[in-house]
């Protein structure tokens, strides 16, 4: 029995049919072929769909300009409309000469009117009316003289500029005037300049 059990692989491995071989290989070699040209075309597709969806993209934004270009056109036509429909109804209801000119008197007067609250007014906050204003645009919150300019003293003799008769009296003793006081024995002598 053991001479018959060695037999048997012998037999399988001696089965090998050499034109079986050759037509898988032939077969095989087929495949290869027609899956490498698959491929290939497979890639061209995917490249060719990449570019087409590419197109698509490009197309849609240009579309889609059209559209905001459309939407901004029929926005201008509705305000060239709306600009004619308010210029027919400026026609149909326009003054006659004499109305205009009634008009224009009328804004005269009221012209002569702010005029004369302008000039009541104080447009520096200062306490001095327009009128009167010398100084008109004085800081806010300086004290100023009856005629609106500041209240200074350059030479710091105690006398305000606006009062100050002698105005380069550094350090020394001045009289109302902002004059030196000069004293020579017992009167006061006062020296403008």
């Amino acid at each position: 029995m053991k001479k018959t059990l060695l037999f048997i692989p012998v037999l399988f491995l001696s089965c090998v049919n050499p034109s079986m071989e050759r037509g898988f290989a032939s077969l095989n070699e087929s495949l290869a072929d027609v899956t490498e040209d698959l491929n290939f075309y497979a890639s061209s597709i995917i490249s060719d769909m990449e570019s087409i969806k590419e197109d698509i993209y490009l197309i849609t934004k240009h579309i889609e300009k059209m559209q905001r270009d459309k939407e901004r056109a029929l926005i201008l036509i509705a305000e060239i409309l709306e600009g004619l429909d308010r210029t027919k109804e400026l026609f149909d209801n326009m003054a006659t000469r004499e109305q205009a000119e009634a008009i224009l008197s009328d804004l005269e007067e009221m012209r002569e009117t702010l005029d004369i609250l302008l000039g009541l007014g104080d447009s520096d906050i200062d306490g001095v009316l327009n009128a009167l204003d010398q100084c008109p645009n004085t800081p806010l919150r300086t004290p100023v003289t009856m005629f609106g300019c500041p209240l200074t003293d350059t030479d710091g003799d105690g006398v305000l500029n606006a009062d100050d008769q002698c105005a380069e009296t550094w350090g020394v003793e001045v009289d109302e005037n902002g004059c030196e006081i000069e004293e020579t024995g017992t009167t006061t002598n006062t020296t403008e300049g």
